[in-house]
This record gives C-alpha cells, structure tokens and sequence, in this order.
C-alpha cells in the first residue's frame, strides 16, 4: 500500500513539472520599464518628449499623455521611436506623459511596467497687460515689476546698459514679479526684457520668444559736482548756474538761500524736468545785495514717483556792491552799499579796465578814501577804476563774492 502511494505522488510530481515547464516555453516575457523620458521642446501648443531606447526585437511604445497624473483620460499615440509630439494643447498648461513598452505576437500584446508619469509644460501666452516699469533705483541698481502672466510660473529677465548690446545679462527666475539688476554703471541707463515661462518639476522650461521690454530705465544720478553760480552785474535780479551733467537725470532741482542773518532763509526752490547743465534763475528776491548759499542735486522721474540723488555741496556767493566815487583832497572817497551777511570788504584799483587791479584794504566799513595807486599817489587827470569784493567767513573759511564789474572817475587834485 504504501509502495502505491509513493507512485501516485511521484507521478502527480512529474505531471506538475510537465505542466510547468510547458508555460514557461510557451509564454512571452514582459518588456523592461521605460528609462530617460524627458522634454525635448515645446511650443503654445504641442510638446515633444523622447526617452531611452530598450534594446529588445518587436518592441514598441504606448505613449499617454493626460492632464491629471492617474491618467484618466488624455490622448495615446504608438510609436516604433524613441519620440513622440502632442498638437493642439492649451498655452501656459502642465500635463502629464508616460511610456509602456510592449511587444505583439501572435494577435497578443505583453506590455511592461509603465515609465514613472514626466510632467511636461506649454509656452504661455504672451499677455497685453504685463505692464513692465522701472520702479526704484539707487546709484548702482534698478528695480523693475511687471505683472502675472497668465500660465507662468517662471520668468527669464534680460538687461543690458543702452547702447551696449552686446554685453547682455539674462537671469532665470522662479515665480516671481519683481526683480533688482545691482552693479550697474553710475549715471548711467538700461534696457530690461522679461520672458514668461512655465516649468516642469523635471526643471523644464518652456520660454516664450516674445518678451516685454522697458528702455531708458535710469539708475539714480550720483551727488552733482562742478557747481558755479555767478552774477553777471550788481544790479541784475538773474543768477546763473552751470554744473557738471549726470547722464541718468530726468531733471535737476536748485535751492536758493540768503545767509544774510542769523539764520539760513530759503529764497528759491524750483525744479526743471530736462537735464541740462545750466540754468537762468530770476527773481526779485535776488536784486538785494547779499550773501548767498545754492546748491543742486539731480532726479529721475519713475512710475512710483520722483526720486533724487544727492545734493551738491553748497556754494556761497554775493554780488558785487554798487560804488560811488568822488574827488576829495588828496584823493578819491570810494563807498558802496552794503552786502547783507558780509563780514568785510576788498577794495581793488587799477589804472587800467580789464588788468592790473591792486588791492588797497581789507575793511569791516563800507567806504575808505583811496590816495595811492600801488606806492604811487593818485595822478591828476588819469582815469582810475574800482572794484569791490564782499568777504564772508563761515567756519574756517573765507568766501569772496562777485567780481565782475567795475567803476571809474577822472581824478582831479584839489
């Protein structure tokens, strides 16, 4: 009995195996799963992947594209490649692709593992309403700020300084609305250019060739230097100021102020939207003869407001004080009116117009009677002319008014 039971399980054994070894012959092996799936391209409308290829006979692809990763509804398209393209998709959109190998014998299709899902991306539009601008500025940088473009969620931003081209900056950026270009050129203007994009979590970007640009975008001009003002005469209600140009400025502003009392009065302040490097200024407020203090600083004009650079140091002026000259004996009485916040005066002579002026004293008055010309005493008949500087001392230092004009008398010894 027991010799009976060992056959029967030795020949249900062999049946197993039998059986076994049969299916494996006959069934087919799954293909590998998909490697290398990326991006390759992509357009507004379409998209282009490719990946590995699998080194094995009669393989083909299934590839799937959907706008959710479970794949639940989408597009399919068989491939005998390695690539495949998508048409007619949505601008500024993410979906999702795989790829399954699969072999076909027999009427039958074994498909292997899915590829892991890549999420791909489309171009996003270019909008109408970005609205690019300049919207701060130190010496050395600028800020620009644009608006959300519809589907992106990246940006490439472009500058380069006007004129130059050739040297051009591009920095990739994330999600972002605003950005500050440092290190720029002083005085100097800049072009800007942004690209809305969209990327993939793969770190794909699909950038539009389409940018919004702003030019002119000025970094904020630098303190003004080389500032002159001057009076052309002691009678004249004009001053004249020249300073160096800042190439970046939208426009200058000037302040006048009499230092004639205790305290600083502001006479003048005015703006002027052209950047020059002069300006006329006029005003009744200046025909009184006193001493003055101006200074400049430039700006530039943005879409969040004004905004200004440093001002200049101050420069200090008067205008030169009227004479009047008579014949007194032994000489010429010489007095002026006075200048207001002078601390003394300089009284020059000359025996001739344009050269030759001697001073004569250095006073705190404001007359003196003039009997020499150099060592020489006066000449009766010869004509002698004069010229009166207002000093003011403000810390260490001595500031001299205007020294333009000059007035003349025929001298009679009396």
């Amino acid at each position: 009995m027991r010799e009976a039971w060992k056959c029967v399980r030795i020949c249900i054994m062999a049946a197993a195996f039998l059986l076994l070894l049969g299916v494996g012959v006959n069934a087919q092996a799954a293909p590998a799963q998909v490697q290398g799936l990326y991006q390759a391209s992509g357009s507004a409308s379409s998209v282009k992947v490719k990946w590995d290829a699998l080194i094995a006979d009669g393989i083909r692809y299934k590839v799937e594209l959907s706008e959710d990763i479970m794949f639940s509804g989408g597009k399919t398209e068989e491939r005998s490649n390695t690539e495949s393209n998508f048409y007619g998709l949505s601008s500024g959109r993410s979906y999702f692709v795989r790829v399954t190998a699969f072999t076909r014998e027999n009427g039958e299709e074994v498909y292997g593992t899915p590829s892991r899902p890549l999420e791909v991306v489309t171009v996003p539009e270019r909008s109408s309403t970005q609205n690019l601008r300049q919207t701060a500025a130190t010496t050395t940088s600028i800020t620009v700020k644009w608006e959300q473009s519809p589907g992106a969620n990246a940006y490439r931003l472009e500058y380069f300084k006007s004129g130059d081209t050739g040297n051009r900056k591009v920095v990739p950026l994330g999600n972002v609305l605003t950005y500050t270009a440092s290190n720029l050129s002083k005085d100097s203007e800049y072009a800007f250019y942004v690209y809305p994009e969209r990327k993939s979590t793969s770190g794909y970007q699909a950038s539009s060739d389409l940018g919004y640009s702003i030019f002119g975008c000025p970094v904020l001009p630098g303190k003004v230097e080389g500032l002159t003002p001057s009076f052309s005469s002691p009678t004249t209600k004009y001053m004249e100021l020249s300073w160096d140009r800042r190439n970046s400025a939208d426009g200058y502003q000037y302040e006048i102020y009499s230092i004639a009392g205790k305290k600083a009065k502001k006479l003048i302040s005015d703006k002027k939207d052209y950047n020059g490097s002069m300006e006329s200024v006029m005003s009744n407020k200046l025909v009184k003869p006193q001493f003055l203090k101006v200074r400049v600083r430039a700006y530039v004009v943005l879409g969040s407001g004004t905004r200004y650079g440093a001002w200049s140091g101050w420069k200090y002026i008067s205008k030169q004080p009227e004479i009047k000259i008579s014949n007194v004996s032994g000489g010429q009485r010489i007095s002026w009116k006075k200048v207001g916040g002078a601390d003394s005066y300089t009284l020059y002579v000359s025996s001739k117009r344009e050269n030759g002026y001697k001073k004569v004293k250095t006073l705190s008055k404001n007359s003196m009677t003039v009997k020499k010309y150099g060592r020489s005493t006066l000449k009766s008949g010869k004509t002698y002319y004069y010229t009166v500087v207002a000093n003011k001392k403000i810390g260490r230092k001595t500031y001299k008014g205007s020294k333009t004009h000059c007035y003349s008398r025929v001298y009679f010894r009396e």
